[in-house]
């Protein structure tokens, strides 16, 4: 969606996941969020990918942080296990947004 409507858009937020769009020639602000202990997410394909982002973009990597804490559905099969808790990475993921957001 963001490719298409980029003109609409100031940013996107990527919680545990990647664009598969190039989005490297955009003036989207984008912030990618993901816990070291996730194993839901391909994080070979996240490297794969930074490069469709825009030079600018942020990364912040949650320590101990895991795939199923980004919500509240419970475990995810082949997830890691976090070693930080749901509370502390949730407070940490709405910190990076309000401050995309503040920019």
């Amino acid at each position: 969606y963001a490719e298409g409507a980029n003109e609409q858009l100031s940013g996107l937020i990527l919680l545990a996941a990647y664009s598969t769009a190039d989005l490297s020639g955009t003036d989207l602000n984008v912030l990618s969020i993901y816990g070291s202990e996730d194993g839901v997410l391909n994080i070979e394909s996240v490297k794969e990918n930074r490069s469709l982002l825009p030079d600018n973009h942020k990364e912040i990597i949650i320590e101990g942080g895991n795939h199923a804490q980004f919500g509240n559905y419970g475990e995810q099969a082949g997830d890691g296990d976090a070693t930080v808790s749901t509370e502390e990475q949730q407070k940490l993921t709405v910190e990076a947004i309000t401050d995309l957001l503040a920019e």
